[in-house]
């Protein structure tokens, strides 16, 4: 299995031919991928992006949290009167990382859209008479990057390996955690795939940044791939991998050429030596994020979660032992390599999506320990004006302030509270915006992406969103509550009501 042709790429290959999939086209995707006629078929049907007749025209408003406080309804309101007046179908996409600089639109005439952000209401009134919003965007602006943090330097020259004992005794020395989310020990990871007997290693590297308010994986993909490359191909080495494939997220386009341009560089100057190195675009999913889904689209199946275990780390891709890791994580992972644990510790660098009702939003470089109040305060926000913050992203939890001004942003303090810093995303509200509304989009956005895979999420999922669109609260929610937290398979499922719960009990009087 392991040298089959993967079967997404040739699918992609003949989406951009035409722009739509004919039956003809699967199946000789089929035939060359090796695999059977049905399976393809699975995948064109699984992945939004593979179209099976001529696209429409389409605007596309992007549904986020910062842009449901805001404007999100009027916006709509005047894009479905444009739609109607130039015959054009009118709809949303989930987030796309652009909550800093949006309220963002995409308008579709092909197999992939052009994006605008900001947008107002009279940029979607123009759209009417064939104008064009103003602001185009094909990747985050590179100042965003908002303060000198070692994480946006670009690595001239990339770290040298200093052996796999070294790399793994480095990581476990500056305590490095996985910055998707998890926060796992890395060097466990290490460990766990560097033990395996196997002859045949993977290091996949997860950029398939979907979580709504983060976008420091996108920013880093589009403006610094090569640190990321970097620790990468270390983590490769140390783990007795020969191949890395680097998982973009699939509306990433301008990410996903950087990131296939750094590598090209990195090759021709023999840094890879003799990896194998591959840049893959993603299926477009949030649920690709999960490691182990990511994993089954890179085969070309649908991203669903496997059972667990066999972890990845005995059993990943392709059945062979595999370290799934992050963009983030792998950047830090070449700055250690390169300046050592004890200067690591000394700083506790985190990359922080800061957005909503601030006045510079962007990606912040903190120390870990950094209090709330003061990560806000370093991006314009007024802690004193703001009602709340939701940590984390979507599948993340809402803060009251001030009470929340002192809480430290690290791995530990805030799970006593049944809070986590998760990827990085710090939203915040002042005290005119609807929370509420802000709820309304995450519930309908799990709904949305949940795969289908097992009945708490597909089923819960939806009946939450109901709730909450009812306002509903009460003994029989909690026990919803409970439903998708303990019978879910992922952590889509799971983490599902975390932010509409924190909502109900730390906002008494949210729902009237």
């Amino acid at each position: 299995m392991d040298d089959h042709p993967l079967l997404l790429p040739l699918l992609d290959e003949a989406l951009t031919r035409r722009g739509w999939l004919e039956p003809a086209d699967v199946e000789a995707v089929a035939r060359e991928a090796r695999v059977p006629l049905a399976r393809a078929w699975e995948a064109v049907r699984f992945y939004p992006r593979y179209r099976t007749e001529p696209p429409e025209k389409r605007w596309l408003l992007v549904d986020d949290p910062v842009a449901r406080a805001r404007d999100f309804s009027a916006l709509l309101v005047e894009l479905e009167a444009a739609g109607a007046q130039a015959g054009v179908h009118v709809g949303t996409l989930p987030s796309l990382g652009l909550e800093a600089v949006g309220p963002a639109l995409v308008v579709e005439e092909g197999a992939y859209g052009r994006v605008f952000a900001p947008v107002q209401v009279a940029d979607l009134r123009a759209l009417a008479v064939g104008k064009l919003p103003p602001h185009e965007r094909e990747t985050l602006p590179a100042e965003l990057a908002r303060n000198d943090g070692v994480l946006f330097g670009d690595p001239d020259p990339p770290p040298d390996f200093p052996g796999s004992d070294a790399i793994v005794d480095a990581v476990r020395a500056a305590d490095l955690r996985g910055m998707g989310g998890a926060l796992f020990p890395t060097w466990r990871k290490l460990e766990a795939v560097r033990a395996q007997a196997s002859e045949v290693k993977y290091v996949v590297v997860n950029g398939d940044e979907s979580e709504p308010g983060n976008f420091k994986d996108r920013w880093l993909m589009e403006h610094n791939p090569r640190l990321v490359w970097a620790g990468a191909a270390l983590a490769a080495r140390a783990v007795g991998a020969r191949t890395i494939y680097f998982y973009v997220r699939g509306e990433y386009t301008a990410a996903l050429e950087r990131v296939e341009s750094a590598r090209t560089d990195l090759e021709r100057a023999g840094y890879f030596d003799a990896l194998a190195t591959h840049t893959f675009r993603g299926g477009g999913l949030y649920i690709c994020g999960e490691e182990s889904a990511l994993l089954e689209s890179l085969e070309g199946r649908r991203a669903e979660p496997r059972l667990k275990p066999p972890y990845p780390a005995e059993s990943g891709l392709f059945g062979r032992p595999t370290l799934v890791s992050n963009v983030e994580t792998l950047a830090h992972l070449a700055w250690i390599a390169a300046h050592g644990a004890e200067a690591y510790r000394e700083r506790r660098p985190k990359l922080l999506s800061i957005s909503g009702d601030v006045e510079r939003p962007g990606v912040y470089e903190l120390a870990l320990g950094t209090p709330l109040a003061e990560a806000l305060e370093a991006a314009g926000g007024r802690p004193d004006e703001l009602q709340a913050v939701l940590m984390g992203g979507a599948a993340g939890t809402f803060l009251k302030l001030p009470d929340a001004s002192e809480l430290p942003l690290d791995f530990e303090v805030p799970r006593l509270s049944g809070d986590s810093v998760g990827p990085g995303a710090l939203m915040a509200f002042d005290r005119t915006r609807d929370l509420w509304a802000v709820v309304e989009g995450v519930s309908a956005f799990f709904a949305h992406e949940s795969c289908g895979k097992c009945f708490p999420c597909s089923l819960g999922t939806p009946h939450l969103h109901a709730a909450v669109m009812q306002r509903e609260r009460g003994p029989e929610l909690e026990e919803l509550f409970l439903a998708l937290e303990e019978g879910s398979l992922c952590g889509l499922g799971q983490a599902a009501p975390w932010a509409v719960r924190s909502l109900l009990r730390r906002f008494e009087g949210v729902v009237r």
